[in-house]
């Protein structure tokens, strides 16, 4: 089912974030994990210093290469179905893994930066959490909006996050409860832009980023 958030098709910038429980079902969010967890592209993240200790992926894409990317990750279309807004066109998906020790210091996303100076913050930045360790102290994502804190969440399960792409952002250190990378905290992020047509055309159809760069 396809994510209906409260602002309508578009987001609307008064809204600081929304969370939906059980926005999939657990044979969907298995599935999600245990792609994860297989891939090949599966290594040291390639995001920026801020991410410094946590393992992930990056898949760049316009919309229209959205079938291609099913295709790749099929275990993923059920969230990119359910998380998409419609008035986005541009996408930088990633997932995320934390584990005991590490988190995510306050960062603004602007992951699409190196395609074009001209591309600034998204729109909206959704997170589904894949997988919360029974044991988990820590990981909570905080929000923050010129300098205030706005939202401090803890993982949930099974539930998804949209937040304004213009909000400075972290996630607290995990403490306890993911000593293994199998174990991590897990989440799936994808962050949502909508571009003018001169900067659409800097971005590329499909890409995906691993810590060694570029790969076809």
């Amino acid at each position: 089912m396809r994510f209906q958030p409260p602002w309508g098709g578009a987001f609307r910038l008064q809204t600081f974030v929304h969370r939906t429980p059980e926005a999939l079902p657990a044979g969907s969010i298995e599935s999600i994990r245990s792609a994860i967890l297989g891939s090949s592209l599966l290594g040291e993240t390639n995001l920026s210093s801020q991410f410094s200790g946590t393992y992930g992926f990056s898949v760049t894409f316009r919309r229209e290469a959205l079938s291609e990317v099913t295709g790749r990750f099929p275990a993923f279309a059920p969230f990119l179905e359910t998380a998409l807004l419609s008035d986005c066109n541009a996408f930088l998906l990633n997932p995320l893994l934390i584990q005991n020790g590490r988190g995510v210091e306050a960062h603004l996303d602007r992951s699409m930066g190196h395609y074009g100076a001209g591309i600034g913050c998204p729109v909206a930045v959704s997170v589904l959490y894949v997988h919360v360790p029974e044991q988990l102290a820590g990981g909570e994502l905080r929000l923050y909006h010129r300098g205030a804190r706005v939202a401090a969440l803890a993982p949930m399960a099974r539930s998804l996050v949209t937040f304004r792409g213009d909000l400075v952002h972290e996630v607290v250190a995990v403490e306890t409860g993911a000593p293994e990378l199998s174990e991590a905290r897990i989440s799936l992020v994808v962050e949502q832009y909508r571009l003018s047509e001169a900067l659409l055309e800097k971005v590329p159809q499909l890409e995906l980023r691993t810590r060694t760069g570029a790969l076809a």
